[in-house]
């Protein structure tokens, strides 16, 4: 597709269709600065979920990810602490994801966590990236990895034991679809883990328009575990664990995104010169938050339903 001439269009509830849209506040980039006007966060009054309207356009999206993306463009130095974390994950999460199972992550970017899964021993793992630059990178890991979508994704029913959707989940335009594609992939009793923000956190209500959940406009949802709940549960499949993270990473970027916001550029470029420590300062307001299940990043684990059996002589 072509970029569009207008990149941001007006959208209705991605989860129950309704627009009937209550507003709630306006978020502007405070990361990127890629918007020339805000939008706006709003509650669905038929639904209860948190959207953002206007979202960029399909064919659009490019625009809004720059080449210095997080996902895609990693310093030694944070590369080297986010690859710690995610063995550990894939330590504390192997019982799904061991071989002989295979393994599908959607939104793969670079590959960090398909390496780590295969690193760890199962080299059965797929990897489905939009960006093409993202996807190349990957690819020169060895890692089998498609360039698209869940809509160009071929759909071969029960080819997948696990999908993974890391932190991919609220950059999707339509969530409630993409789930049911997941459903029609995994095979009967199959597993999805989706890591996401959580929009009833304590840094949610703390930071506002700070919070780096929100992320205007690259992420489009902000879902709660009890509007995530909802979800898996229309798409099939079944809650199994709820993990809250204890590190302070979305509170050190809460105050990076506050100094943004107030215009004290200087404050936020030294906050950027000390992110790991003052990742480490803010971890004791994080890993209360987790304690108390309202951290800003979860974990979520949901098993497809199996289909009842049919009726003899039906």
């Amino acid at each position: 597709m072509t970029r569009d001439a207008t990149p941001l269009e007006h959208v209705a509830c991605a989860l129950c269709g309704a627009d009937d849209p209550e507003p709630l506040r306006w978020l502007d980039d405070l990361r990127f600065r890629t918007l020339l006007s805000p939008v706006q966060l709003v509650r669905c009054r038929r639904c209860d979920f948190r959207y953002l309207t206007p979202q960029p356009r399909p064919g659009n999206e490019a625009a809004f990810y720059p080449s210095d993306y997080d996902p895609f463009r990693r310093t030694s130095l944070t590369g080297r602490a986010r690859r710690l974390l995610l063995r550990h994950e894939v330590r504390r999460l192997w019982r799904y994801l061991a071989p002989p199972r295979r393994i599908l992550d959607v939104g793969c970017a670079t590959g960090d966590l398909l390496h780590c899964i295969r690193e760890a021993g199962n080299p059965r793992v797929y990897g489905l990236e939009p960006d093409p630059r993202a996807a190349e990178a990957a690819r020169s890991r060895g890692l089998v990895v498609w360039t698209g979508t869940l809509d160009t994704l071929p759909r071969i029913p029960a080819s997948f034991d696990v999908v993974l959707f890391q932190h991919v989940l609220e950059h999707l335009p339509q969530p409630r679809e993409a789930l049911a594609i997941v459903a029609e992939i995994l095979r009967p009793g199959g597993t999805v883990i989706l890591w996401l923000p959580n929009g009833h956190s304590w840094a949610a209500s703390l930071f506002g328009e700070a919070w780096m959940g929100y992320d205007p406009p690259r992420h489009r949802s902000v879902f709660t575990p009890a509007s995530l709940r909802r979800l898996l549960a229309h798409a099939g499949f079944v809650l199994v664990a709820e993990h809250h993270e204890w590190h302070g990473l979305e509170w050190a970027w809460g105050l990076r995104l506050l100094a943004r916001r107030a215009g004290a550029d200087r404050l936020a470029k030294l906050l950027a010169t000390v992110h790991l420590p003052l990742v480490l300062a803010c971890t004791p307001p994080a890993a209360l938050a987790a304690l108390s299940h309202r951290s800003g990043r979860i974990r979520v684990i949901a098993q497809k339903v199996p289909a009842p059996p049919e009726q003899a002589g039906s």
